[in-house]
């Protein structure tokens, strides 16, 4: 399933926590319909079969490829570290240059079938942008910390696949992919990790 998109923009609305799940209670979720593909959830949950040290993402969608990422645990949140990606058929991979200085040199490469993106933060902390050769798929926060509202903006020729990655990519820890944010998360990241290195 890969249906071609149309660039309308749109907006997903926060739907409350997950409860009832261990370790991610207060854990939020959003939803909201993409035009032309039907509704699409976002939720966090347990990292089936990978332990309380991990944490999971998922996109599922009417029209849309659904897709999976697991990671160390930073909260409620996956980390893009031990991470596993699965968006419809494909699994994906993970790189990054972590001595990158520019927003493109920390950038996270993304391989998702014969597809190379890139995914880094935009020109605020509140904003997020996946790309691949002709086609941007822009991810706005109205807050950065306690989301309520995503809103989607779309570039280029892009399709289900694309825009499945974009989502599920809101809901991983890649506070890093800035300089700042590289500095103001390193404790916290650090601590968030020792038992699992331990």
């Amino acid at each position: 399933m890969n249906t071609p998109y149309s660039a309308t923009p749109f907006t997903l609305h926060r739907t409350g926590p997950a409860e009832g799940v261990r370790g991610v209670f207060r854990a939020p979720s959003w939803a909201g319909d993409v035009p032309g593909l039907g509704g699409v959830e976002l939720r966090y949950g347990a990292a089936t079969g990978r332990g309380d040290a991990f944490a999971q993402f998922s996109v599922h969608g009417e029209h849309l490829p659904h897709g999976v990422f697991s990671g160390i645990r930073y909260g409620h949140a996956p980390l893009p570290s031990r991470a596993r990606l699965q968006v419809g058929p494909h699994a994906g991979t993970l790189s990054r240059r972590r001595s990158g200085l520019s927003r493109d040199g920390r950038a996270l490469r993304v391989g998702l079938g014969e597809r190379a993106y890139r995914y880094r933060q935009g020109r605020s902390k509140r904003v997020h942008e996946l790309l691949r050769p002709g086609v941007l798929v822009r991810v706005t926060r109205d807050d950065w910390y306690r989301p309520q509202r995503l809103d989607v903006h779309v570039e280029g020729a892009a399709d289900g696949l694309d825009l499945s990655l974009a989502l599920l990519l809101q809901g991983v820890y890649t506070r890093h992919l800035s300089q700042g944010g590289r500095w103001f998360s390193l404790p916290s990241r650090f601590l968030n990790r020792m038992p699992d290195i331990s």
